[in-house]
């Protein structure tokens, strides 16, 4: 696990900022800047290429697999003249190994790196597909001459770039990348600009969706895509690739629920066991939930190691589901560690927790603590169960499309009849608006996961933000997909989880110099779980619950009064802590004008949400305020402004 970064211009003229001595000293700002994502080695290269041509690649490295310095990067193939600059783990990395062999010499390293490097030799683009694993990587085809960027099918990993302002494909200026776009910003070459799409985006739904990023002219690759940067003397062009389609299986699929269960629960072993692949300690998130129980459960099966397991536990009992993982640490005999987290201790934390932040999100917070935890015992590695709710069904967005897909067409006419008036009578009510919304669509798979996870309405999203922008983020397409659970979880996979999920658990755990594992987010396990007929995973003996599948699957590792629990959820009691010690923090925001100003957003109408927090905390809900209060302090920590 590391951080990437690099510079490429067509172009020497210093006086741009388009030549040597630039790139080396914008890579090595932003190697500074990620240096908590890989504390145990630095590379710097400046690349040989095509004249006129100024190329560096960095790397910052969090030594995992083959901890020695043969595991130095960016690294190099002299027989091919390629380099790559590579952040993640490729778990399948000894049998792509075994299978290369050695048709192109001998092995220098036991890396996965180089693993990498000789498969893309073999295969090209077309060989990423084969990655088992999370990456984002930078490959420098020295026969082409272009620069390569990829990321993994789910974008577990981050990769992040800038190529200008202009709207044409034809780039004029220096293409700077990375893994954070902090780094970018701290290359010099960035300007600290809010983007006013960026913030719409983050007022849409709690965090800014891909391929949009909150900085001005900064973009994220999507999962699942490459991009060559082919450049020339009057510039560079930017190719975009999917190099993956979106499900490809070998696995036979079952005649029957029963089977299926059968090869759910040895796909999911496989997973677990691959996930283990490591040369440091590892331990596990383990919230006291079915998803991270089932990590644990699973382990038990694939290692006879004895692994750490980490919960946050909270005062307020309501919230805390720390007796139920403590059972779990009991049964499978796990050192069990508890982090209390009160609200002073958050108080104190909580301007580090921000700075940890790529990018802002209303999530995070409790992964930056847990993480920090796991990292201060010792613990390199962490898994997590990330990833359970959207292939299994944990979500109410399941059960509501469900519900809604099964009225009749008379029904859902009346209620798009009425939805007009239903929407004068919400009172301030968050889920009431949401409600009526969706009686006023059509009532599909996509309808019903844009409003589920909407934030803000889209007249509150007007009345905030300073800067009005195209509806860049409300449109969200049906996969056209007659199954409703699978359309549900294919939006859930590449909406929720790769947004905000994903991305903030590698921020927050990356700020510790902790990488985070999700053996759910797997090739394997994802291809065959959604070939699956949702009934399937909805029907069992365990069907009141969500999950019904994957705990019929865990049913002879798991307790049945466990499995029956209602899903609770991994969530902090900000609703009291922002009514009594982080209420002044927060109100000092919502009364600074400028500061509210300079992330985009209205005072007044900003104000009167926190206002109508303080009054009725459960009609308004503690993420709407929070959401406003995290935007502010991520501009003024990061100096960015609109």
């Amino acid at each position: 696990m590391c951080s990437i970064s690099g510079f490429i211009s067509a172009g020497v003229d210093e006086s741009r900022g388009l030549g040597r001595e630039s790139a080396i000293k914008a890579v090595a700002q932003m190697n500074r800047a990620l240096q908590h994502r890989g504390p145990d080695d630095y590379g710097l290269e400046e690349i040989s290429v095509a004249s006129r041509t100024t190329l560096v690649l960095g790397n910052t490295r969090l030594a995992i697999i083959d901890v020695s310095s043969a595991g130095h990067q960016p690294m190099h193939d002299p027989e091919t003249g390629n380099w790559l600059t590579y952040n993640g783990e490729t778990y399948n990395f000894r049998q792509l190994r075994r299978e290369i062999g050695d048709e192109f010499g001998p092995w220098k390293s036991c890396t996965d790196t180089e693993v990498v490097l000789r498969v893309y030799r073999k295969w090209g683009v077309a060989g990423l597909a084969k990655l088992r694993g999370m990456f984002a990587l930078a490959l420098w085809d020295n026969s082409k001459q272009q620069l390569l960027l990829a990321r993994d099918r789910f974008g577990i990993k981050p990769l992040y770039y800038f190529a200008g302002h202009p709207s044409t494909n034809i780039k004029l200026g220096p293409f700077v990348f990375a893994s954070e776009i902090r780094a970018l910003l701290a290359s010099g070459h960035v300007e600290r600009t809010l983007s006013p799409s960026g913030v719409k985006s983050f007022l849409d739904f709690g965090s800014v969706e891909a391929p949009l990023t909150i900085i001005e002219g900064v973009r994220s690759l999507t999962p699942g895509q490459a991009l060559w940067i082919k450049q020339d003397n009057s510039g560079f062009e930017l190719d975009f690739v999917n190099y993956t389609t979106a499900v490809s299986s070998d696995e036979p699929l079952p005649q029957s629920r029963d089977q299926a269960k059968a090869q759910v629960r040895l796909i999911l072993e496989d997973s677990v066991q691959q996930h283990l692949v490591s040369d440091v300690p590892i331990g596990v998130f383990l919230s006291g939930g079915m998803d991270s129980s089932a990590i644990v459960a699973l382990m038990s099966r694939v290692s006879k190691d004895r692994p750490k397991t980490f919960s946050v536990v909270f005062n307020e009992k309501q919230f805390s589901e720390a007796s139920h993982a403590r059972v779990l640490a009991e049964k499978f005999k796990t050192d069990h560690c508890e982090v209390n987290l009160s609200e002073d201790a958050l108080l104190k934390d909580l301007p580090l927790a921000i700075r940890a932040l790529d990018q802002p999100t209303i999530d995070g917070v409790n992964t930056f603590v847990v993480s920090k935890a796991v990292k201060n015992a010792g613990v390199t590695v962490a898994l997590s169960g990330l990833g359970g709710d959207e292939l299994f069904g944990g979500y109410p967005s399941f059960r509501r499309a469900l519900k809604f897909d099964s009225s009749n067409g008379v029904a859902k006419n009346l209620l798009r009849t009425i939805a007009p008036l239903g929407h004068l009578s919400l009172n301030g009510s968050a889920q009431r608006d949401k409600f009526w919304q969706l009686a006023a669509t059509k009532g599909s798979p996509a309808d019903v996961y844009r409003i589920t996870r909407q934030l803000f309405s889209p007249d509150t999203v007007k009345s905030l933000a300073k800067y009005q922008v195209e509806n860049v983020s409300a449109s969200i397409p049906s996969n056209g997909h007659s199954d409703v659970f699978h359309s549900i979880s294919k939006l859930e996979l590449t909406g929720y989880m790769a947004n905000t999920l994903l991305r903030d658990t590698d921020s927050m755990s990356m700020a510790h110099s902790l990488e985070v594992r999700v053996p759910f987010v797997d090739t394997r396990v994802t291809d065959f779980v959604l070939r699956l007929p949702g009934d399937w995973k909805l029907k069992g003996e365990t069907s009141r619950m969500p999950k019904p599948l994957l705990a019929d699957v865990l049913t002879d590792l798991l307790p049945r009064e466990f499995l029956l629990r209602k899903k609770m959820g991994f969530t902090l009691p900000f609703e009291k802590w922002m009514s009594s010690n982080l209420r002044n923090e927060i109100s000092s925001v919502f009364a600074d004008q400028a500061g509210l100003a300079r992330a985009g957003l209205e005072q007044k109408p900003a104000e009167q949400i926190w206002q109508r927090f303080i009054r009725q905390p459960k009609a308004v809900g503690w993420s709407r305020p929070w959401a406003l209060y995290v935007l502010a302090k991520w501009c003024e920590a990061n100096q960015v402004s609109i």
